[in-house]
């Protein structure tokens, strides 16, 4: 039998980390694996290299977007390399755009994608914050005047590569009901889809995610 002070100090020692360690309030989000979200953005004449460095100038067309996102359970083998080894939940989702163009023509959009987010930050007991970086592909009916005024090499292509990148604020109290930044990108990818070497435009926006 071990003496009553060794038995003491174990458990302290198992008791603490739950004592020091800080509820996170975005752990209650793997409840919900499904999310929505309503999305209104402005498209940029600039580079992606220039949009974020919040250098603007404004191309004349709005995208009014709605994307549905689903988050794979850190309990699942797939969710749980992500969440051990990069801290990060897994993502699928898709996004589907109305893009109006300057001269008034709607241009139907769809991107699918997946993505890595980053929940668990230290502030999240002041303000629930998420960070979000995904990879795809987009294709629209039509190529947007946006991306053909902008094309000094090559041409261009209705279906190219997507890349996004995403910030989220929301209450501790309230982490279901997010206010959301986002980067949305298309571009040729150097060359990846065929003639569009350096094809691609660029949309900064803001929406508004629920999950379910």
């Amino acid at each position: 039998m071990l003496p009553s002070a060794v038995v003491a100090q174990q458990a302290v020692a198992e008791t603490e980390p739950e004592k020091t360690r800080r509820p996170n309030a975005n752990d209650v989000l793997d409840s919900t694996p499904w999310s929505v979200m309503a999305f209104r953005g402005w498209s940029n004449y600039h580079t992606l290299g220039r949009t974020v460095r919040f250098i603007w100038d404004y191309a004349g067309e709005d995208v009014y977007g709605l994307d549905v996102t689903y988050t794979i359970s850190p309990t699942t083998g797939f969710g749980r390399f992500f969440d051990r080894n990069l801290a990060a939940r897994f993502q699928v989702g898709g996004k589907i755009n109305a893009r109006a163009q300057p001269t008034g023509v709607w241009i139907p959009e769809f991107s699918a994608y997946f993505a890595l987010r980053w929940r668990r930050l230290p502030w999240n007991h002041i303000v629930a914050t998420t960070f979000s970086m995904g990879e795809g592909l987009s294709i629209v009916s039509d190529v947007p005047e946006v991306e053909i005024l902008t094309t000094e090499v090559g041409g261009t292509s209705r279906l190219l590569n997507y890349w996004m990148m995403e910030a989220t604020l929301a209450l501790p109290s309230f982490p279901y009901l997010q206010l959301v930044g986002r980067i949305h990108h298309r571009s040729g990818a150097f060359g990846l889809f065929g003639d569009a070497q350096e094809s691609g435009s660029n949309t900064v926006g803001l929406g508004i995610r629920w999950h379910l």
